[in-house]
C-alpha cells in the first residue's frame, strides 16, 4: 500500500531511489548530481521536459533537443497554408515555416519528432543555419547563418559584410528541352536587394516557330518580371539586355525563374544572367 508523509527532507546529502540498486541524487557544493547505485563518481542520464513555447523563464533547464535547437540546422521548409510535411517525413530534423498559415507562423522553427511537428520556443531557437535556399514570406540563402532579432531572421557573418554593396550575379542555363518546365536558380535574391539588369545570351538559336524566354523572380507572395517574352528573340543567336532597377521586397524575394516556350523547336539553348546588389545604407 502506498504511503505519503509530510517529510521535509533528510540530513544526509545522498538520496537513493528504487532500492539499493537504484540511482542516487547527491547534493554537493550547491548543486545536484545524478549518480549510479554506488553514489560516487559515475553519472547517469537526467531527463526533463522541453522548454515551453510560452511562459518560459531564464531559470528553465534544457534537454538535448533544446540544446540542438539553439542553432538549428534547417533541412526542410514549408508553407503553413500549403502542403505541410507529415510527421515522420523528416524525422529528427529541423525545418522552417516560411509562410504563415494552418496554425503555423512564418519564421517558426519546427522539429519533426517522428510523430509530431513540434514548434521550437523562440527563446531556444534564436539562431539557425540552412542547407538549401528557403523561399516564402521569409526567404533565406543556402548555407546561411541567421540570428533572430525580434520577429525577424537576420543574415549574419561574412556573407553580409563581404557582399553588401557589391554587384552579384545569378546564372541560369536553359534549353529547348525545358519547354513548359520552369528552371530556377539555387540562389535567392534577398529582400532589400536591387536587380540592376537581366541578360539573355542565346547561344544556339531555336529553329522553328516563335519561341520565347521569360525571366522572373519567383517571389514567396508574388512574382516580378525581369525580362518579358518580347524582350528577346530566341530565333536569333545574340545577347539581349533589359537594364532596369527592380526593388526586391519580402513579398517578391526568391530565386530567378526562367520559363521557355520552344514553339516546336528541336534545338536551341542559352544562359540567363541576372545582376543585382544589396546596397549599403
Amino acid at each position: 500500500m502506498a504511503l505519503f508523509s509530510k517529510l521535509r527532507g533528510i540530513m544526509g546529502n545522498l538520496f537513493q531511489v528504487d532500492g539499493p540498486e537504484g540511482n542516487n541524487i547527491k547534493s554537493t557544493s550547491g548543486a545536484f548530481e545524478f549518480l549510479d547505485s554506488a553514489g560516487t563518481t559515475t553519472f547517469v542520464k537526467a531527463r526533463m521536459a522541453d522548454v515551453p513555447t510560452s511562459s518560459s523563464t531564464l531559470k528553465d533547464g534544457v534537454n538535448l533537443l533544446m540544446a540542438r535547437g539553439r542553432i538549428a540546422l534547417i533541412e526542410f521548409s514549408f508553407d503553413g497554408g500549403g502542403v505541410v510535411p507529415s510527421p515522420g517525413d523528416n524525422t529528427n530534423k529541423f525545418g522552417l515555416c516560411h509562410t504563415t498559415g494552418g496554425g503555423y507562423t512564418a519564421g517558426q522553427v519546427i522539429f519533426d519528432t517522428g510523430t509530431a511537428l513540434q514548434v521550437m520556443p523562440d527563446e531556444v531557437a534564436c539562431h539557425l543555419t540552412t542547407t538549401t535556399a528557403v523561399v516564402g514570406s521569409v526567404s533565406m540563402i543556402a548555407n546561411g547563418l541567421y540570428a533572430r532579432e525580434g520577429a525577424s531572421w537576420v543574415l549574419k557573418g561574412d556573407v553580409v559584410s563581404a557582399y553588401t554593396g557589391l554587384v552579384k550575379s545569378i546564372e541560369v542555363p536553359y534549353a529547348y528541352t525545358d519547354d513548359g518546365t520552369p528552371v530556377e536558380s539555387t540562389t535567392v535574391i534577398e529582400a532589400g536587394s536591387r536587380v540592376l539588369r537581366a541578360w539573355n545570351k542565346v547561344k544556339l538559336a531555336f529553329n522553328v516557330g516563335t519561341p520565347t524566354v521569360l525571366v522572373e523572380v519567383n517571389g514567396g507572395v508574388s512574382d516580378v518580371t525581369l525580362m518579358a517574352t518580347a524582350d528577346s528573340k530566341p530565333r536569333k543567336a545574340n545577347t539581349y539586355l533589359v537594364e532596369e532597377i527592380t526593388e526586391i521586397d519580402s513579398d517578391i524575394a526568391g530565386p530567378v525563374r526562367v520559363t521557355v516556350d520552344k514553339s516546336g523547336s528541336g534545338a536551341g539553348n542559352g544562359i540567363i544572367v541576372v545582376e543585382y546588389v544589396t546596397p549599403f545604407a
